[in-house]
């Protein structure tokens, strides 16, 4: 969506709002993002699909708002045109996306905290409408679109640890125990707000892939770019009915491995350069499998 339609549907809908700065943001995957005055932000889902889940989401932040979470949290509300749903906003949250401007979280001892507090409350949300996306199914043909999309630009030993991963975790899903619960589905660096002042998150943002799945799969990020160490800490400040070494070992085996699967194929789908540093990454992690 071009910045003129966005400005132009925020005049028709919001016509009390003085526009004296805006600012755009239409690299996201999922949604084209307006922010008027530093204050206000609009968001315009790119697909129907997208459109569809996001009265499930406000429903999930709402939800989410009323366990009072130490990091801030979007505080949607829906704008109709007509009886049809085309955005959602909510009030500015202060922080830059670590993707944008990079930290070590581990420089403060507070963020563990954080990030423990907030999975556990998301993930003690119940009564909740989210689809379930990580079914054995999805996993399978992710694995088959790396075969046939990605292996053969990949070394030997590469394309062997991939399999290692998927035939592991396939052949144990079956038997996975695990309850089902509200998941963020995306806790990467560019959905988490910092504060470069204060070296503290301030704010989880983008519940676009929330879901229905395995509260192990949330902490995937965290252990990606700091290691089973600091996810540990963050399990410091986590409670949840099932074991925190049993969800450790689904990290550690597949979720914490599987990023890079989805940047393979990303990088394919758009002819550009496998992303080396990346892949290394991944084989440094898989050698910690025992």
């Amino acid at each position: 969506m071009q910045k003129e339609e966005m400005i132009h549907f925020v005049r028709c809908m919001m016509p009390e709002l003085a526009i004296d700065t805006s600012e755009v943001k239409t690299n996201g995957w999922d949604n084209d993002i307006l922010i008027i005055n530093k204050q206000q932000v609009f968001r315009f889902p790119k697909t129907n699909q997208i459109m569809k889940q996001i009265k499930s989401e406000c429903d999930l932040l709402q939800r989410l708002s009323l366990k009072k979470p130490l990091l801030q949290i979007p505080r949607y509300k829906p704008i109709y045109e007509g009886k049809t749903l085309r955005a959602v906003t909510y009030p500015f949250l202060n922080g830059a996306s670590l993707n944008e401007h990079p930290f070590d979280l581990r420089k403060n001892p507070e963020n563990a905290h954080l990030l423990g507090d907030f999975l556990m409350k998301l993930h003690q949300i119940k009564g909740s409408h989210l689809r379930s996306i990580h079914t054995f199914r999805y996993w399978q043909s992710l694995f088959e679109s790396l075969k046939k999309r990605v292996f053969m630009m990949l070394r030997d030993e590469e394309r062997q640890a991939i399999e290692d991963v998927f035939t592991h975790f396939l052949n144990r899903y079956p038997v996975f125990s695990y309850k089902k619960v509200p998941i963020h589905g995306d806790l990467s660096a560019s959905n988490i707000l910092f504060d470069r002042a204060e070296n503290r998150i301030r704010a989880i943002i983008d519940f676009t892939d929330a879901q229905m799945g395995d509260s192990a799969f949330d902490f995937a990020g965290i252990y990606w770019n700091y290691g089973p160490e600091y996810t540990r800490k963050v399990f410091s400040f986590y409670h949840s009915d099932e074991s925190s070494e049993e969800m450790l070992d689904r990290i550690r085996t597949f979720y914490g491995l599987q990023p890079i699967f989805h940047e393979l194929l990303h990088s394919v789908d758009n002819d550009e350069a496998i992303n080396q540093k990346q892949l290394k990454r991944f084989m440094e992690l898989k050698q910690l499998i025992s």
